[in-house]
């Protein structure tokens, strides 16, 4: 789906990964590579699965000197929620439909459905997103942890992950909350991301409803 962890374990040494699993491949003591683990986490629930999460991203435009001007944007915060839900599921792939609503200072927005497929053996639903291909980080961290968290008045068992990124005079940092019951697995996300130790832009994800399909 669009919305993913801004700085997930994919966007980083994607070669090395690569080279591996050719390696496990080869060695029949290893067992064969995962599958996708989107299309995993969803073929948990049935069709009819929704999540809706609510982001908030906070510019700081005031901060902005020295960055590429298109990378600068407005100042101020932006308030979107995003609803997922699944429409069909087999072995071999999982259908997203995602409903985004921007909401303004006392409007709202709806961006017209979009349909998502995940395929259970990793495949790209979308040829144009193999095309784009990250920086190389200078420099990546990362550290880990398990935490109860609080959605929808009933309190969660989540494991979080904390990836910092830096790349030249930008770091990025994303901390996830992730848990199996939610669909899609992302029950709160937290990102900055700073320029020479200013900060340029930082975002607040939380799920604020779920449902199981029957």
């Amino acid at each position: 789906m669009r919305l993913r962890p801004t700085l997930s374990a994919a966007f980083l040494g994607s070669a090395l990964l690569g080279a591996s699993l050719f390696v496990m491949a080869a060695d029949d003591s290893h067992p064969p590579p995962p599958a996708n683990p989107e299309y995993s986490q969803w073929a948990h629930f049935k069709p009819g699965t929704y999540v809706t999460l609510e982001r908030k991203v906070s510019e700081h435009g005031e901060n902005h000197v020295g960055v590429v001007e298109a990378m600068a944007h407005p100042p101020g915060a932006e308030v979107m929620r995003i609803n997922t839900k699944m429409v069909d599921l087999d072995k071999d792939k999982a259908v997203l439909e995602e409903t985004r609503i921007d909401l303004g200072d006392g409007s709202e927005t709806q961006m017209p459905a979009d349909k998502v497929t995940l395929f259970a053996n990793g495949q790209i639903s979308n040829a144009s997103d193999s095309m784009w291909e990250p920086s190389k980080p200078e420099t990546v961290t990362e550290k880990e942890g398990d935490e109860d968290v609080t959605v929808m008045g009933n309190k969660l068992k989540t494991h979080w992950v904390e990836t910092t990124i830096k790349t030249g005079n930008e770091v990025s940092t994303a901390k996830d909350w992730l848990s199996d019951d939610v669909p899609g697995g992302l029950v709160k996300e937290e990102t900055r991301k700073t320029w020479n130790g200013k900060l340029l832009v930082e975002s607040a994800t939380k799920v604020i409803d779920y449902k199981l399909g029957s």
